[in-house]
């Protein structure tokens, strides 16, 4: 038997590994394009359909989210109740999630009941009635959210930034008031509905051990699945319009600490230089060991988490730091954000700690496609924006191949402090 050296890493092979994943597709009698990821060994599957139908095509704020969360509240042919027993009896999990761009509706199931669940599955889909009380429930549930919400500064940072930098009017911008809940209409779920649940715009991503058969039942229940509406507008792009006003303070009375957000919209994914842009946001506050973390929580003791992200939206991206620090040292600790910033453009990273970031996005890459279920969401988001998984095979590419030269220059090219927006939600005092 081979001696292992447990000293020395094993060679990376993650490229070979993604090459083995590639789902198989079909498409429908309606048309619709079906992915399947026939992975895992346990008899369950879970199937996931995406909605060109998120917050960018609502024509009132919360309909998009109203519309999804309701569509299992009843049928013309049963109610909440009967919805929710005959999934439950058979073991099945229904779960609703809308973003900025798309909506999503995914069932987990026995492949052993598919026969019980893909039906009412159908349904929900081509037929839901949205009822009156269930959207009174979702107003107030709603509202009582938003209630809470607005008493925490990280809550009022992020819809302030988010209005700040996209546009009070732009659909990434908008920010929830009650009065949008008020102006709900059950016609206006119905309107959505008819118009964004479309089979042509619709993909449906299968994932978990997949029986024979399968796609026959799948095109026997979804098969059918015709669009009602019109055509969803894809040439109307609404342009981000960010504030006048480079910094905000929100006023939160008797607040201990002060939310910060500082960033910038920037490039999504379909952008040739996103997988790099991660890498250099990785290095600055994108993971635990991140600089931002190192010197802002570890080196100073102003937070207890510090970190940036790079958002990719359908039509535009964000680039924002986020944390919450004590009223006492929110200067000291938005001086040292940016002292970050600055070094990033003006300092090539060093080989070490490119190596040490290297090995972290490569080892979360692997583990983000652990299972079927993972490796689905991940083949989701590339489907979401017109990708596949060569998406992966590339940004593993430039992990591999990304230098500090590269990481300084797209440093100075994408996070120009000068061209950051500042949110502050907290007690500024008298």
């Amino acid at each position: 038997m081979p001696i292992i050296n447990r000293k020395k890493a094993p060679a990376v092979k993650l490229v070979e590994f993604l090459k083995s994943i590639e789902p198989r597709y079909i498409q429908l009698s309606n048309g619709l394009l079906v992915y399947l990821i026939d992975e895992g060994i346990q008899e369950v599957l879970r199937i996931e359909l995406v909605f060109k139908a998120g917050n960018f095509y609502q024509k009132q704020k919360q309909v998009a989210k109203a519309t999804n969360t309701l569509l299992a509240s009843g049928t013309s042919k049963h109610s909440a109740e009967v919805i929710s027993e005959h999934f439950d009896f058979y073991g099945a999990y229904l779960e609703t999630s809308n973003n900025k761009d798309n909506a999503h509706l995914g069932l987990y199931t026995l492949n052993k009941h598919l026969d019980n669940t893909l039906p009412l599955l159908a349904e929900l889909i081509m037929d839901p009635v949205f009822p009156e009380h269930e959207l009174d429930l979702f107003r107030s549930t709603r509202k009582q959210h938003l209630e809470v919400n607005q008493q925490k500064v990280k809550y009022l940072a992020r819809v302030h930034f988010h209005e700040q930098v996209f546009g009070s009017n732009h659909p990434y911008g908008m920010r929830l008031q009650a009065q949008h809940l008020d102006d709900l209409k059950r016609e206006s779920l119905i309107e959505h509905h008819r118009n964004h649940y479309r089979a042509e715009e619709c993909f449906v991503v299968v994932s978990g051990k997949i029986p024979a058969g399968f796609d026959q039942l799948l095109d026997k229940y979804l098969g059918n699945f015709k669009s009602n509406g019109n055509q969803t507008p894809n040439g109307i792009v609404i342009p981000v319009s960010p504030s006048d006003d480079k910094s905000q303070f929100v006023q939160k009375k008797d607040a201990l600490q002060a939310a910060i957000r500082i960033g910038k919209p920037t490039i999504n994914r379909l952008h040739p230089d996103y997988p790099a842009l991660f890498i250099v946001n990785t290095i600055l506050g994108g993971y635990f060991g991140s600089r931002l973390m190192i010197n802002i929580r570890e080196d100073k003791g102003y937070t207890y988490g510090i970190g940036s992200a790079l958002v990719s939206l359908k039509h535009s991206g964000l680039f924002v730091i986020t944390s919450e620090v004590g009223s006492d040292v929110l200067k000291a600790a938005t001086d040292e954000i940016f002292k970050e910033v600055r070094t990033l453009c003006d300092e090539k990273v060093s080989p070490k700690e490119l190596s040490l970031v290297k090995n972290y996005l490569m080892g979360s890459l692997m583990r983000s496609m652990d299972g079927p279920f993972a490796i689905a969401e991940r083949l989701r988001s590339a489907l979401e924006f017109g990708q596949t998984m060569d998406y992966y095979k590339d940004y593993a590419a430039t992990i591999q191949n990304i230098t500090p030269e590269r990481i300084q220059a797209l440093a100075n090219e994408y996070l120009q402090p000068d061209t950051f927006y500042q949110t502050v939600a907290g007690n500024k005092g008298n």
